[in-house]
């Protein structure tokens, strides 16, 4: 029984070409790590999936985005989408 529903995988190619558009949009160093992952969004309204992707620059220094889609159907308009909206939700450690 796995009471945390079904995993999800995300084609590591997929993940590096998210990866490497968020590098070149938001002009980050190597220093920056960059984390994709899928969430199951339970808030009304989200859709069932959001992807998040997070830019770890250092010690509480953390940025993180949500993208209302799929890994599989982000392209590289919707990581400009983010810069231009400058939004993000910043994780203080």
């Amino acid at each position: 029984m796995n009471l945390f529903g079904g995993k999800r995988t995300i084609s590591v190619d997929q993940v590096d070409r998210i990866k490497a558009w968020t590098r070149g949009v938001f002009h980050l160093t190597d220093e920056t790590t960059v984390v994709v992952t899928e969430l199951e969004c339970r808030e009304p309204g989200c859709p069932p999936i959001e992807t998040v992707i997070a830019l770890l620059k250092g010690p509480g220094n953390t940025q993180q985005y949500k993208i209302h889609k799929t890994a599989n159907e982000i392209g590289l308009p919707d990581i400009e989408e983010l810069a231009v909206r400058g939004e993000s939700h910043h994780d203080q450690h």
